[in-house]
């Protein structure tokens, strides 16, 4: 499909489908459901972390140092499958992502709201594949160019690479080629 159709397919599949807000669970499934078939590429390290959509499954601490720590203080225990993450802050709008975590008891944690994470008071444990991960596309138009961001274009936090040439958004929200 031309990069295009990947933009109209985009704003129609936006205008047909509106995102529900009267609960986390109805939230973030409508939020899978709206960005599913806008997917192209598979989730990694370096953009997994970035305006995307994961249910983790509970699972125990791994047995090593993490692989990076972010500044809330979440770990991260990377592996050629997934990640594994540990944090205390879990659900909706963690950062600006949506990071369900489904419990060894069955539950599942949305968050406290649709627009809220929930805090547990000890830190959990959850892992999820690179390939489950859903990106919050976005329509961009760089270099009078428009494009629909993938995980096959969205090399890390606002970096972008189109033809082989890598874009990165500076503070006024404009692009610029990386040199």
């Amino acid at each position: 499909m031309q990069m295009k159709d990947k933009v109209q397919a985009f704003l129609d599949r936006k205008n047909e489908h509106e995102i529900d807000y009267r609960s986390p669970a109805k939230h973030f499934y409508s939020l899978q459901e709206h960005y599913a078939p806008l997917q192209e590429g598979i989730a990694g390290p370096a953009n997994f972390f970035d305006s995307t959509i994961v249910l983790y499954q509970e699972v125990e601490q791994p047995k090593r140092k993490p692989d990076f720590t972010s500044g809330s203080g979440s770990r991260y225990w990377f592996t050629k499958k997934g990640v594994v993450r540990g944090s205390d802050h879990w659900g909706n709008h963690v950062a600006n992502c949506d990071w369900a975590l489904k419990l060894k008891n069955g539950k599942t944690t949305y968050g406290s709201s649709p627009w809220a994470t929930r805090t547990f008071a000890t830190e959990k444990f959850g892992y999820a594949d690179w390939k489950d991960f859903l990106l919050k596309c976005e329509v961009l138009t760089i270099k009078r160019q428009t494009i629909l961001t993938s995980f096959a274009n969205k090399i890390g936090r606002d970096i972008i690479s189109i033809d082989g040439k890598q874009y990165q958004k500076e503070v006024i929200i404009k692009w610029h080629e990386v040199k």
